[in-house]
């Protein structure tokens, strides 16, 4: 009878370590997914506004689809599963943002630690997504130090408001419609890069054939 009790309270203390923990990875894996579904959804939108608003195209053949697309998907797999690890593991290294010396050390580690990578890898993924692989490194070259420069200004405001007045429940889609104005022009800046790169082709192409 012992040995049965023992056996079960054994059980009992496997089921109890291992149930929460796999509840625990579910939870963590629905809230990045929806982080991945929130900064999609946002990007589209911020693309679609910048080939509207700012490059003043119009809905039809101007404009291009399947580069909201693009961001759209960049948005989905990259951006939010990216910030939303990102920032569970500077709120677990540095805390709760009790106070404004806490904030400035998490908007540090966003600008300095967290950016710079996510920036190499959105524009290395623009540029497969583009079918255009032979000028990632290019691409990562020229435009991530613009808009890491870019970001030094943008990113610090934005992110001290995010770690001092934002809930943790709140701060993907803050970040996210943060990032749909930032976006705007990251993708403008894509766009112009593409022209340039397009363009220097081009005149080679001419060259070469001269």
């Amino acid at each position: 009878l012992l040995e049965n009790i023992a056996i079960h309270l054994k059980k009992r203390t496997i089921l109890d370590t291992y149930l929460p923990s796999r509840l625990t990875n579910s939870m963590t894996l629905i809230r990045a997914v929806r982080a991945g579904l929130q900064s999609g959804t946002i990007m589209t939108v911020a693309d679609a506004a910048t080939q509207i608003a700012i490059e003043g195209k119009k809905t039809g053949e101007e404009y291009d689809v399947a580069r909201t697309l693009r961001w759209g998907v960049a948005g989905l797999v990259l951006h939010g599963p990216y910030f939303f690890q990102g920032f569970s593991m500077i709120d677990q290294r540095l805390g709760p943002a009790t106070s404004w010396h806490v904030v400035a050390k998490k908007t540090a580690a966003a600008q300095f630690i967290l950016f710079p990578p996510y920036l190499c890898l959105l524009f290395g993924f623009m540029g497969i997504l583009e079918n255009h692989p032979n000028i990632v490194e290019e691409k990562i070259k020229e435009r991530v130090p613009e808009a890491f420069l870019g970001g030094c200004i943008f990113w610090p405001i934005a992110n001290g408001i995010n770690f001092s007045l934002v809930s943790p429940t709140f701060r993907v889609p803050y970040l996210a419609a943060s990032a749909g104005v930032w976006n705007s022009y990251l993708s403008w800046a894509n766009q112009r890069g593409n022209i340039k790169v397009a363009s220097t082709a081009s005149s080679v192409q001419r060259e070469t054939n001269d």
